[in-house]
């Protein structure tokens, strides 16, 4: 689950509403849109993860969805996909199904990186690149979220504030 701290994230953040997911995926997860083919892939390479990138939020638009924690978007339905730097500063909010990391060890000041291996989850700032010489910092990823505190979206939750690095 995703949603966003204040109206300001509605009002200003831009969205791509024509492409269509890959794969099954729920709001808060990380895509890639591309208009020129179609599809909003999720990031499997780690320049696309370090790059700009954009979240799934999605209208609950099913009626026979009584629990908004049970919607999901489907591979081939289109996917609403939010610009997630134009929130630079911004709190969010998103629920453990979207994070890689175990939420009970999650502390307040932990941050999290879209992952690049297919996924579209949010996780902490990872090891080594592929080619094992460099350690990642949040600071090589255009877009990062810092926990500022743990709520009960969707059970377990995590606020969070929005980091974009130029």
């Amino acid at each position: 689950m995703f949603k966003y701290g204040t109206l300001a994230g509605l009002k200003h953040v831009r969205n791509n509403p024509r492409t269509k997911a890959t794969q099954e995926l729920v709001n808060g997860l990380v895509v890639l849109p591309d208009d020129v083919s179609g599809d909003a892939p999720t990031p499997a390479a780690e320049a696309d993860a370090q790059g700009n990138v954009y979240v799934v939020h999605n209208v609950v638009d099913k009626p026979e969805i009584r629990n908004s924690a049970d919607f999901k978007i489907e591979s081939g339905e289109y996917v609403r996909a939010d610009y997630i730097v134009d929130a630079q500063e911004l709190p969010v909010e998103i629920d453990e199904s979207v994070i890689s990391v175990d939420y009970a060890t999650t502390v307040v000041g932990d941050v999290l990186v879209p992952l690049a291996d297919g996924t579209g989850k949010w996780g902490a700032v990872y090891g080594t690149q592929s080619d094992g010489t460099t350690a990642n910092t949040a600071a090589d990823f255009k877009v990062n979220l810092e926990v500022i505190e743990k709520t009960t979206l969707g059970g377990n939750g995590l606020y969070c504030k929005v980091v974009v690095n130029n």
